[in-house]
C-alpha cells in the first residue's frame, strides 16, 4: 500500500490490454480502472473494491477526475474523464487525452502497450471489514473519494484493472479528415 500526506490512497492495476480509441469525440484511453471482487494482497491486510464503492464519485465528479501519469500529481495531467461508470466488471473509465507534448507521448506509450495498466489514487470513506482464511483482515471498500487515475507500466495491484481501448480521430486533421476540414473552413468564412 502505497500513502502520501494527504492520506490518498493508490493502487496499481494490472490490464491485459489498453483500448486506444479514435473518433470524432477525441483521442481516448479506456478501460476498467478497477475491479470489482479482486482481491489485492496488501501482505498485512487484503483489499477488495465492491461494486458502489465508486457511485458517489461518478455522481458529484465524473468529468473533473484527472488522468495522471502514475500519480505524478507534481506535474499537468495527461488528460481527464469523459465518462465513468460502474458496470459489473468494476469502474469502466475514458479518458480523454490532452493534444499536450506528454499526452501525445502518453497515448503513443499506450498505443505501443507500455502504458497498459490504470490505477487508482483514493480516499477510504466507509469500509466493511472481515478476516482471510489466513487470519488476516480483509477490507472491502464500500465507499471511496476518487482522487484520479494514473496510467501505469508497472505491474499494478489489480490483474483485471484494464486499460481496453486507445480511440484517436482529430477532426481538423486534413489528411485524416479531409472533407470535414473543407466544410469547417468553409463555415468558419460566414
Amino acid at each position: 500500500m502505497t500513502q502520501t500526506n494527504t492520506d490518498v490512497i493508490v493502487r496499481e492495476l494490472v490490464a491485459d490490454t489498453i483500448d486506444v480509441r479514435e473518433s470524432a469525440e477525441g483521442r481516448r484511453v479506456c478501460g476498467i480502472a478497477a475491479p470489482f471482487g479482486s482481491r489485492f494482497d496488501a501482505v498485512e491486510f487484503v483489499e477488495t473494491f465492491r461494486p458502489g464503492a465508486f457511485a458517489k464519485s461518478v455522481a458529484e465528479r465524473a468529468d473533473k477526475v484527472p488522468l495522471l501519469e502514475g500519480h505524478r500529481r507534481d506535474a499537468m495531467p495527461l488528460g481527464r474523464a469523459t465518462r465513468l461508470e460502474e458496470t459489473t466488471q468494476g469502474l469502466y473509465a475514458e479518458f480523454l487525452m490532452s493534444n499536450t507534448g506528454r499526452g501525445n507521448e502518453a497515448l503513443q506509450l499506450a498505443r505501443d502497450g507500455v502504458m497498459h495498466s490504470f490505477s487508482v489514487g483514493f480516499v477510504p470513506v466507509r469500509d466493511t471489514r472481515r478476516e482471510t482464511g489466513d487470519g488476516r483482515p480483509l477490507v472491502q471498500r464500500d465507499e471511496v473519494k476518487l482522487h484520479h487515475v494514473g496510467l501505469i507500466s508497472e505491474v499494478p495491484a489489480y490483474a483485471d484493472a484494464r486499460v481496453l481501448s486507445v480511440r484517436e480521430y482529430d477532426p481538423d486533421d486534413e489528411t485524416s479528415a479531409p472533407k470535414l476540414a473543407v466544410w469547417r473552413a468553409r463555415l468558419l468564412t460566414l
